[in-house]
């Protein structure tokens, strides 16, 4: 995972993702970002974690692999800004196959994957458009504990 962006340390990690890959002109990258929950801790595989305020986001990049299998999966807790206590969760997967197609494939420039994560719920774009607009899709809810 690479911060980037806004991000300070300590708030911020860097870690790169890159599995060997049959295509290495195929680059993807792929960016979370907190819109505005108080404080949001993401796990996403290997890749290691952060807690991310409003406005802070992570990012890795990464080459698909020889069977295009890459997948990435993803935890989110909406942590209680004082206790820091879970109040919300949720988990699902942030890129594979069927995102890949979303995001699409160029070989000449890197293929970009977009999260939001709202108190509304998680949005996915293929373009780092104005939020909302009709680009956003959302794709997932927060649970309760």
């Amino acid at each position: 995972m690479e911060a980037m962006g806004k991000c300070n340390v300590p708030h911020c990690i860097r870690l790169e993702a890159t599995p060997p890959s049959s295509k290495p002109f195929v680059p993807y990258r792929v960016t979370i970002t907190n819109r505005d929950v108080p404080k949001v801790a993401v796990g996403c595989d290997d890749l290691g974690g952060d807690v991310l305020e409003p406005g802070k986001f992570i990012s890795w990049r990464f080459h698909m692999n020889f069977v295009d299998s890459n997948e990435y999966n993803c935890r989110f807790y909406w942590l209680d800004e004082k206790t820091l206590d879970i109040r919300y969760y949720s988990a699902f997967t942030v890129f594979d196959v069927k995102f890949e197609e979303h995001c699409g494939r160029d070989l000449l420039v890197t293929t970009r994957c977009y999260w939001y994560v709202t108190q509304g719920g998680f949005f996915f774009s293929d373009s780092n458009v104005t939020f909302p607009s009709v680009s956003w899709e959302k794709v997932h809810d927060w649970n309760k504990i």
